[in-house]
């Protein structure tokens, strides 16, 4: 179900002039492991338990959680999870992060390291919990019905999209290590510099081909990106072309929607599924007709840059890397008092689900190590004993751009919010129409849900009169955790009719508490 709490992907392709550029990415700025060869250990350890193939599509059993406790450099990941970026409102209303650090190449040959940011205009928005937990059943594809519906009627999301850099040479200057994918950059001290937009305006033609077939790879760049040294992008650049080919085959490339638009000559020939038609009677360089020469620099080929390595060749990581707990303090910090709670409920819902003592009563120490109070409240809740004291102080240090109160909509408006409008027989059709008009005006979503959907009277309306209102949808076929919002004009008899109504009295409850 697209609910669940979990990491998105957010994968951007560019068809440049120079060919295909991938920004292979999230929806939270970090991850589990700083080495792609853990990867496979992250992945099984979140799926469900091998002897019974449970859990599916969640992480709260025993097996994630031991991990995330064995694993410290996962805290910072697993914090963010359990915050409500773990359960966004709408793909639209999502930020999305590259993770990995790239270079960037200027017109001097100097390097920089670079991260990717994508930041909507609709802001920042999440469900909560329980609309979340209810949404999966009662509506498996929200989310992509959601994104699906927006750009059919025109309101086309929109993100920027924004970088932060740092000069190569300052690279050792910091108290964490920018090659690192478990942390962040702060912004404070690394503002994100925003530099063109990103706008969905138009859906698949067809999904299978156009989406189904995509295939996204770390190590799809163009002149001027280069790769640094962080080294899960190193294993990254390997696994996800690998990937592709057994996925789609050896000429994946060559189907439409991964087909660079600008022309493209290379050495690759035959294999199943080859698509290209190529003439000649080499298919290698050198050759003595000084066919299909690569291209130069000069000419728009791509050049690696040319970095200088000294040292021993070992597979280790600087001593930043081992620490796994300030910027997870950090970002708990951050939060608002209701995005606190919303973490420590989230984190009791997942450990109350492991039957292990061990696993959560470990994982409140852990929790020691970001705040007391927080582990404090997590152990009260999942039965494991009351902490007396942090393992780390708490420095109180805080960060902007990490609480989801730091990214409103870039202008007010309530434009895609889907409100559900309920009416019965005997409507006040003036207040319903002036309503809907109003919402429609500002770009919501009206729709207007019954008792059945068959035609509804407003008040003086005879049903002789051959008129009356279908609405888009009877109470049974809805629920109020699809809708942001619920209007219900006046009308005695309407409103008579709903009060006995009991799923209309459970929309206007779960709505208000």
């Amino acid at each position: 179900a697209d609910t669940v709490r979990d990491v998105r992907g957010f994968a951007v392709k560019f068809y440049t002039e120079e060919g295909n550029w991938d920004i292979v990415g999230n929806d939270i700025p970090v991850f589990f492991i700083q080495d792609a060869l853990k990867f496979p250990d992250v992945i099984h350890s979140g799926k469900p338990e091998p002897h019974n193939e449970i859990p599916q599509a969640q992480t709260a059993h025993n097996n994630f959680w031991d991990f995330q406790y064995l694993h410290s450099e996962a805290t910072h990941m697993f914090m963010w999870a359990m915050s409500d970026r773990g359960i966004p409102r709408s793909y639209r209303m999502m930020q999305g992060f590259g993770v990995n650090t790239y270079k960037l190449i200027n017109a001097k040959g100097e390097s920089h390291l670079v991260k990717f940011h994508f930041t909507p205009h609709l802001g920042v928005h999440s469900f909560v919990w329980d609309e979340a937990l209810k949404l999966a059943g009662q509506d498996p594809d929200f989310h992509r019905k959601d994104l699906w519906t927006a750009i059919e009627g025109g309101q086309y999301p929109k993100w920027d999209f924004g970088i932060q850099t740092i000069p190569e040479s300052q690279a050792d200057d910091f108290d964490f290590d920018p090659l690192d994918a478990t942390k962040i950059w702060p912004e404070e001290d690394f503002p994100v510099r925003y530099i063109g937009e990103l706008e969905l305006n138009r859906n698949p033609d067809e999904y299978f081909p156009q989406t189904e077939q995509v295939a996204f790879c770390t190590g799809h760049v163009v002149p001027g990106i280069g790769f640094s040294d962080d080294p899960l992008l190193q294993g990254r650049n390997f696994s996800y072309s690998d990937t592709q080919l057994s996925r789609l085959g050896v000429n994946w490339q060559e189907l439409p929607i991964n087909k660079p638009m600008c022309p493209v000559m290379n050495q690759n020939r035959d294999g199943a599924m080859r698509h290209s038609i190529t003439k000649g009677t080499v298919n290698y360089w050198p050759n003595r007709f000084e066919a299909t020469k690569p291209a130069t620099g000069e000419e728009g080929g791509y050049v690696d840059f040319p970095q200088k390595v000294a040292g021993m060749k070992t597979r280790l990581r600087s001593k930043k890397f081992a620490e796994h707990y300030n910027q997870a303090q950090l970002f708990y910090n951050s939060m608002s008092e209701h995005e606190k709670m919303h973490i420590m409920n989230a984190l009791s819902f997942e450990l109350d689900h492991c039957d292990d003592p061990v696993v959560y009563k470990r994982m409140v120490e852990r929790l020691c190590e970001i705040d007391l109070d927080l582990a404090r409240g997590v152990a009260e809740q999942v039965g494991a004993e009351i902490p007396e004291e942090a393992r780390r102080v708490n420095t109180g240090k805080r960060s902007k751009n990490l609480s989801q109160e730091d990214f409103p909509p870039k202008n007010l408006t309530i434009s895609t919010r889907m409100v559900a409008i309920l009416i019965a027989d005997g409507y006040d059709s003036v207040a319903y129409n002036a309503v809907k008009a109003a919402l429609a005006a500002q770009g919501a979503l009206p729709f207007t849900i019954a008792p059945r959907r068959t035609p509804i009277y407003a008040a003086g309306e005879s049903k002789d009169s051959g008129k009356g209102l279908v609405p888009d949808h009877n109470l049974e076929g809805q629920r109020s955790t699809m809708y942001d919002a619920i209007f219900i004009p006046g009308g005695a008899d309407s409103i008579a009719t709903l009060r006995k109504n009991g799923r209309a009295l459970h929309y206007v409850r779960e709505a208000f508490g």
